[in-house]
C-alpha cells in the first residue's frame, strides 16, 4: 500500500503542480490591471485556490499527515502540541485569539512564515519578533471586522482586509514529527469573537486531512456548547482522537475534611463512561461504536512534562501512551493511506472545480467578448487602411466621366443655341453699322466683342447650371467605386463641399483667343469712284482713307460712303467675317469649358480628395495601433484565465483517470487495526488508563506545578 502511495503521490503531483504556474501566470496578468478593473474582483479567489492547491500539492508530495487540532481556548492544545512533538512549539502554536491555522512541521532549523490572504508572506527567525508581528495584524483585523459590522457586512478577509495573516507555517528542528512526516495543525479556539477563521478552516480542509485531535478539559466535557461543532468535525474526518485533559493531581475534600483523591484522579476512566452513557450525543456515540472516534483521558501536562523531559515512556500516562499508539498506527495504516488517497483525490477535484468556476466568470465572459469586439474593430479597420490604398492609387477619370459627359452635353447645346442668336445679333448690327456714321472698330470692338463675351458667359451659365445640378445629388457627378462615399463620409470628406470646393479652387475661366471678330481691313472689298480713276488711287490707299489704320480702324464712316464704297459687297464680307468666326467660336468656348469642368476641376478634386484621405489614413493607422496594444492588453489578461478553464477541464479528468486507477475498497477499520471482532456497541470505548506513576525525587523537589505553570503561561 505504501508503495502505491508513494505512485500515487508522484503522479497526483506530477498532475496539480504545473497548474501553479498557470495560477501565477493569472495573477501577474490580474495584478497589471488598475485598482478599477472589474476582473480584479477574481483576485481573491485565485489567490485562495493558488494558496490552497501549493498545499495540498507539498501535502500529497511529501505524504504529509495532517492532524489538526480542535477544542475551545484553554483547553491543552498547546500543551497536547509539545507532547506530540516532543519538542516546545506552545510559543507559536497557541496564538492570541488570532483566527489563522498553525502548522507546525519539523524542520532543519527553526523558521516561521505569516502568508496572508492577498498571497504574501513574511518570514521571521525568531519568535519573539512573530509575535510582535501577530499582536499588530491583531490590532489591524480587528479594526477591520469592526468597520465591516458597522457598515452591516459579514466580514470576509479576502474581500475586506487581504491583508490578514491566513496561515503560520513553523518549522522547528529536533522534533519527532519527522519520523511519518506528521504536520500539527492547531485550529483557531472555538467560541472565539472572529468566527471567520474558524468557518474558513472547515471549508479549506474539507477532504484535506483525515485525522483531527479534539482536546477537551474534564471540567467541561458535559457542558453542551463544548460539542456544538462536533458533528462538523464528524462529517470532515475519517478519524477523530477524543482527548479529554484530566488533572491527575486533583483533590476533592473528604467527610473527615482531609483532602482526599479526586474520582478524577482514581477512575478518569468513570469520568469518560458517564459521559458515553449520559451525555454523548447520538453522531457522536454512532461515530464511537464505528471506530472512528475514541476517548483517551490523558493528564496532558504530565504527558508533556515527561516527554519534554525526555524521559522513558513508562513515565508517560498510560492514556497518552495508547493515545500516541494509537496515532501512529492509524498514520501508518492502511485505512489512513485509503483516505489520504480518496481525500487528497477529493480536495483537488474540488479546488479544481472551483477554479474552473472562477476561470469561467462571467468577468472573463466580458474579457472574451471584448477581445472578439476588438477582433471586429481590427478587421474593419485593416479593410479601411485597404480601402484608403486603393483609393489612393485610383484612376479617378473614370469616376469624372460621366460628370463630364453631362456638363460637355449642356455645353455643347448651349453653344449652339446661343451660337445661333449671337450670329442673328452680330448680323442684325452690320445692318445698324451700315446705317450710322461709326467706324469699323465702333463695329468690332463695340459692338461685337461685348456680344461675343456675352455669349461665352452665357454658355459658360449653362456649364454651372448643370453643375449644380449634379450638387443637388451625392450619387450624380462623382461615380465612385462601390465602398469609397461611405470611406470618404468616415475621412470627414462632404462630397458636395469637395466638388464646390474643387471648382471654386480653379477660380475663373481662362478664355482662350481675342472675343474679337477678326475683320482684316486689306481684304474689305472697296468701290473705286471716277475721281479715285482720275487720280490713280490705289485699293488701299482709299481703304486707309476710310476706315483709318489697319490696327486701328477707328475713323468715323458715314452711311452714304460705306453705301457707296462698301455696298452689298462690303456688306457680304463682313457677314462671312462674322459666320466664320462663329463657326470657330462656338468649339473654342466648348474646349476651354470642357477644360475648366473636366480635367481641370478633376485635378483640383482628385488632389483634394487624396489629400483628405492621405490625412486620414495617420489617424486609421493610429486607431489600429491603439485596437492591437488594446487587443493585446485583453488577450495577455485573457489568455492565462482560458488557459486555467482549460487546464481545469484537462486535469480534471487525468484526475479522475488518476482516482480510477488507484481506486480499491477502503480496508475495514476494524480489520486495518489487526482485530477480527467488532467492537460491541455497548461496550465501553474508553481505554483504561494505570494510575500515574509516582513522581521521582527531582520532580517533587522542582513540584509538579513547574511545568504545568509553564506550558499554561505559553
Amino acid at each position: 500500500m505504501r508503495t502505491q502511495l508513494g505512485s500515487y503521490c508522484q503522479q497526483f503531483d506530477g498532475t496539480i503542480r504545473p497548474l501553479l504556474e498557470d495560477l501565477t501566470a493569472a495573477l501577474h496578468a490580474v495584478d497589471s490591471t488598475n485598482e478599477q478593473s472589474p476582473i480584479r474582483s477574481l483576485r481573491p479567489g485565485l489567490v485562495s485556490i493558488q494558496h490552497d492547491l501549493a498545499a495540498l500539492c507539498d501535502k500529497v508530495r511529501d505524504q504529509q499527515a495532517f492532524v489538526l487540532i480542535f477544542g475551545p481556548l484553554k483547553s491543552g492544545k498547546s500543551t497536547l502540541m509539545n507532547a506530540i512533538a516532543s519538542a516546545y512549539v506552545s510559543e507559536v502554536s497557541s496564538l492570541p485569539a488570532y483566527p489563522c491555522l498553525v502548522f507546525v512541521r519539523h524542520g532543519d532549523k527553526r523558521e516561521y512564515v505569516c502568508s496572508r490572504y492577498d498571497g504574501k508572506s513574511d518570514r521571521f527567525t525568531s519568535a519573539a519578533k512573530l509575535h510582535q508581528h501577530i499582536e499588530s495584524a491583531h490590532k489591524d483585523l480587528a479594526q477591520a471586522i469592526r468597520s465591516a459590522e458597522q457598515h452591516g457586512k459579514s466580514f470576509d478577509p479576502q474581500e475586506h482586509y487581504p491583508a490578514a495573516i491566513r496561515r503560520v507555517d513553523v518549522h522547528v528542528p529536533g522534533t519527532d514529527l519527522a519520523t511519518d512526516s506528521t504536520v500539527l495543525v492547531d485550529t483557531p479556539g472555538l467560541y472565539t469573537r472572529m468566527r471567520f477563521g474558524y468557518d474558513r478552516m472547515t471549508r479549506d480542509f474539507r477532504n484535506a486531512a483525515a485525522c483531527a485531535i479534539f482536546v477537551v478539559k474534564s471540567d467541561t466535557l458535559f457542558l453542551e456548547q463544548v460539542f456544538t461543532e462536533f458533528e462538523q468535525l464528524l462529517e470532515l474526518f475519517s478519524r477523530i482522537f477524543l482527548v479529554v485533559n484530566v488533572d491527575s493531581q486533583k483533590r476533592d475534600v473528604g467527610p473527615d475534611g482531609r483532602l482526599v483523591p479526586s474520582l478524577e484522579q482514581q477512575k478518569p476512566e468513570a469520568v469518560l463512561q458517564a459521559f458515553e452513557q449520559l451525555a454523548m450525543s447520538a453522531p457522536l456515540k454512532q461515530a464511537a461504536s464505528e471506530g472512528r472516534v475514541k476517548m483517551y483521558p490523558v493528564d496532558l501536562l504530565h504527558a508533556a512534562s515527561s516527554v519534554l523531559q525526555q524521559r522513558s515512556p513508562s513515565s508517560q500516562p498510560e492514556g497518552f501512551r495508547a493515545f500516541r499508539q494509537d496515532l501512529s498506527d492509524y498514520l501508518a495504516s492502511q485505512q489512513y493511506v485509503a483516505a489520504f488517497l480518496r481525500d487528497s483525490l477529493q480536495r483537488g477535484l474540488g479546488l479544481l472545480g472551483e477554479l474552473s468556476t472562477l476561470a469561467n466568470h462571467d468577468r472573463v465572459r466580458e474579457l472574451e467578448d471584448a477581445i472578439r469586439e476588438a477582433d471586429d474593430q481590427l478587421e474593419f479597420v485593416e479593410r479601411e487602411e485597404r480601402s484608403i490604398r486603393t483609393a489612393l492609387e485610383l484612376d479617378w477619370s473614370e469616376a469624372f466621366r460621366v460628370s463630364l459627359g453631362e456638363i460637355e452635353s449642356e455645353l455643347e447645346r448651349a453653344a449652339r443655341d446661343h451660337g445661333a442668336k449671337l450670329l442673328r445679333t452680330l448680323g442684325a448690327s452690320i445692318d445698324t453699322w451700315f446705317l450710322s456714321s461709326h467706324s469699323l472698330e465702333w463695329l468690332v470692338d463695340g459692338q461685337w466683342s461685348p456680344l461675343v463675351r456675352d455669349y461665352r458667359d452665357d454658355v459658360m451659365a449653362a456649364g454651372f447650371r448643370a453643375f449644380e445640378q449634379q450638387q443637388q445629388q451625392i450619387d450624380r457627378g462623382l461615380k465612385m467605386p462601390d465602398g469609397l462615399p461611405e470611406l470618404a463620409s468616415r475621412a470627414g470628406l462632404e462630397l458636395r463641399d469637395l466638388r464646390k470646393q474643387a471648382l471654386e479652387s480653379l477660380g475663373a475661366v481662362v478664355w482662350q483667343g481675342s472675343t474679337s471678330v477678326p475683320v482684316a481691313v486689306d481684304g474689305i472689298p472697296i468701290k473705286k469712284g471716277m475721281l479715285d480713276l482720275v487720280t490713280f488711287r490705289s485699293v488701299d490707299r482709299i481703304r486707309h482713307q476710310m476706315f483709318g489704320s489697319p490696327d486701328k480702324p477707328d475713323r468715323k464712316i458715314p452711311g452714304k460712303e460705306k453705301a457707296a464704297r462698301l455696298g452689298e459687297p462690303g456688306r457680304l464680307h463682313l457677314h462671312q467675317c462674322v459666320a466664320q468666326f462663329r463657326t470657330d467660336l462656338a468649339p473654342r468656348t466648348v474646349a476651354v469649358l470642357r477644360d475648366h469642368f473636366g480635367k481641370s476641376f478633376q485635378a483640383a478634386a482628385t488632389d483634394l480628395l487624396r489629400r483628405g484621405l492621405e490625412d486620414y489614413r495617420p489617424r486609421v493607422e493610429a486607431r489600429r495601433k491603439e485596437l492591437e496594444s488594446e487587443r493585446a492588453r485583453l488577450f495577455a489578461l485573457c489568455s492565462p484565465l482560458q488557459q486555467l478553464a482549460n487546464s481545469s477541464t484537462e486535469l480534471t479528468q487525468r484526475l479522475d483517470a488518476l482516482g480510477k486507477q488507484f481506486e480499491r475498497e477502503e480496508p475495514d477499520p476494524v480489520v486495518a487495526a489487526g482485530r477480527t471482532d467488532r467492537p460491541d456497541t455497548d461496550q465501553p470505548v474508553v481505554l483504561q488508563p494505570q494510575e500515574p506513576p509516582a513522581a521521582d525525587p527531582a520532580q517533587k523537589k522542582g513540584g509538579r506545578k513547574g511545568p504545568r505553570k509553564k506550558a499554561r503561561k505559553a
